[in-house]
């Protein structure tokens, strides 16, 4: 072979080996490229929010898979319509003023702040925050916007809750509501412009320094570090943090230097993070979330919802974290349980007002018939020769009066020691005869009859006696007073069993006197509304709450020609 022979072939091999290594080369840039945008694609779809990126036309090009997590709906079908079919998830109400603020939003070149409602698989809405800001080239002209859709739904229900209870504290509640919205502009871009806290580590020799623990412990390893919380301090510090973002440095106030340095945030309740160990330790590749309590390099203690996705491959074992800063939020819920405890203990003072008044109300008729008795079986003993009928009459009464007064005074102790309503069997007919009794001495000093329309076939119902005895008198006084004015003409008093059905029983008292106020026939059974002079206006709330607890109801009607009906059905045994 000639030497021009042999120099041709060398400088064709030397081509061949540039042209194969130029490549090579080639081939690792593209998996470079590959491999960092998988990174980017699993940053972007560990973070719990809706994350986009729009056009300066307003058209959306790109949005990571919580949108499907939330919607239900596909990221193409999001995307579709040429980049505006994401508005049809919105609420049809908010829609229009979304993209109102959407178009406004690009024709100043300012960053976008929305509130909205989106629809969510389970078929509900919940609101939103969507904001966004512009990228721009070095000429100054905006090329894309970056977005984040945020749920604060918990937040303005909140805000809602708080203003039903207490103005007052509804407007410190939405101040600071506002101001926690103002400071929750979360993302500028996927990583380095988010304003949720980002952390991407490496968990190699947190793994290493696990194994030891886990072949003593294995599934029960998350138990036993719960019980040795500085063992978890310092298994955690084995964290190695390799990437943050600015959210992350403003969260915890400090330098990027020091997050690289010291691996982990400050924690200052390691505990719920037994549970990311022992997952971590059982080798799954999941998801992990909890509420953690950390220390800001300013001594601030912030609480945050922190959220770890472990990935495995060859390199070894990485986590994506990101911390949600809910320190304003648990005071705005400190602030709303301050508020039930404050309208608990006023239900409770008027509970004890009710309670007295209903008492005092109760005892004013029986207290009544027993001086009444008291006076009559006197004067029987007095004449000569003495009456001992009569005031062996008047003494009965008296002490079924005081018996009945005990009952209601045992009754009412019940009451203030919550204890539950005990209901029996009881003969209806029974308690309208025993209690129409308890005033014959009433009916015959103001000149009334009463009528009882009971039947012959016993009616059992499921009540408390003395309670159904406090209604039926209740109601009967009623009527027995308003036959008493000027107005009434007729001094007959109806008290009839109706049988309304298989499954109640009807009572009316029906009356001639001059019915219900005309006007006011709504009110009155709300509590303190009376139309007589020196009543409490108690009576019939008290007699409307008793008769719902046995689980029946209580209405009053005007009669056709005179007077009102009172009408109470209950359940029959």
């Amino acid at each position: 072979m000639s030497f021009w022979t042999v120099s041709i072939l060398l400088l064709v091999a030397f081509g061949v080996g540039a042209w194969v290594a130029h490549d090579i080369a080639l081939a690792g840039a593209a998996r470079a490229r590959a491999d960092s945008d998988s990174n980017l694609r699993n940053v972007a779809d560990s973070v719990p929010q809706v994350l986009w990126q729009g056009l300066p036309d307003g058209r959306v090009t790109f949005m990571n898979l919580r949108w499907a997590e939330i919607t239900g709906a596909s990221v193409e079908e999001g995307l579709g319509e040429d980049g505006w079919a994401w508005k049809n998830w919105f609420h049809p109400e908010d829609r229009q003023g979304l993209l109102d603020d959407w178009a406004s939003a690009r024709a100043k070149g300012e960053q976008f702040v929305s509130y909205r409602r989106l629809l969510h698989s389970d078929g509900t809405y919940r609101w939103l925050q969507v904001s966004a800001r512009p990228v721009r080239s070095v000429d100054g002209e905006v090329i894309r916007w970056y977005g984040v859709s945020t749920d604060i739904h918990a937040e303005m229900q909140a805000q809602l809750s708080v203003r039903a209870m207490n103005q007052t504290l509804e407007q410190r509640v939405e101040e600071r509501a506002h101001e926690l919205m103002l400071s929750e502009r979360r993302y500028r871009s996927i990583f380095e412009r988010s304003h949720v806290a980002l952390f991407e580590q490496n968990l190699n020799d947190l793994v290493e320094a696990l194994k030891p623990f886990y072949l003593q412990h294995g599934s029960k390893l998350g138990a036993h570090l719960k019980q040795h919380p500085e063992t978890i301090g310092t298994l955690l510090q084995r964290l190695k943090t390799v990437e943050v973002n600015a959210a992350a440095l403003r969260f915890l106030a400090t330098e990027r230097e020091a997050i690289l340095a010291q691996s982990r945030p400050n924690v200052v309740d390691p505990v719920p993070f037994a549970d990311l160990l022992q997952q971590i330790a059982d080798g799954e590749d999941d998801y992990w979330e909890g509420v953690v309590t950390l220390m800001a390099k300013d001594g601030a203690i912030k609480k945050a919802i922190c959220g770890v996705t472990i990935m495995r491959s060859a390199e070894g074992v990485r986590a994506f974290t990101h911390l949600s800063d809910i320190t304003d939020r648990e005071r705005t819920r400190e602030l709303l349980l301050d508020a039930r405890e404050e309208l608990s203990r006023a239900n409770r003072a008027l509970t004890v007002g009710a309670l007295s008044m209903s008492l005092a109300h109760d005892l004013s008729q029986p207290m009544s018939a027993i001086a009444m008795d008291a006076t009559v079986g006197r004067r029987s003993l007095s004449r000569s020769p003495a009456d001992t009928p009569t005031a062996g009459k008047a003494i009965d009464r008296i002490i079924s009066s005081a018996r009945r007064v005990a009952d209601l005074v045992h009754r009412t102790r019940e009451h203030a020691a919550r204890r539950e309503r005990v209901t029996e069997t009881v003969d209806l007919a029974h308690v309208i005869r025993t209690s129409v009794d308890l005033l014959q001495h009433e009916i015959t000093l103001q000149g009334c009859s009463v009528v009882l329309l009971l039947g012959d076939e016993r009616v059992d119902v499921a009540a408390d006696r003395v309670e159904l005895q406090q209604v039926l008198i209740n109601l009967v006084l009623n009527a027995l007073a308003a036959s008493q004015l000027p107005a009434a003409n007729d001094r007959k008093i109806e008290v009839a069993i109706m049988r309304a059905d298989s499954e109640e029983v009807c009572v009316e008292i029906r009356d001639g006197g001059v019915g219900l106020p005309p006007g006011d026939e709504h009110r009155i059974f709300d509590p303190l509304f009376s139309t007589k002079a020196g009543s409490m206006g108690m009576g019939l709330a008290i007699c409307r709450t008793i008769i719902q607890g046995f689980g029946g109801h209580l209405e009053a009607r005007n009669n056709d020609r005179r007077g009102a009906t009172f009408t109470f059905t209950l359940p029959k045994q």
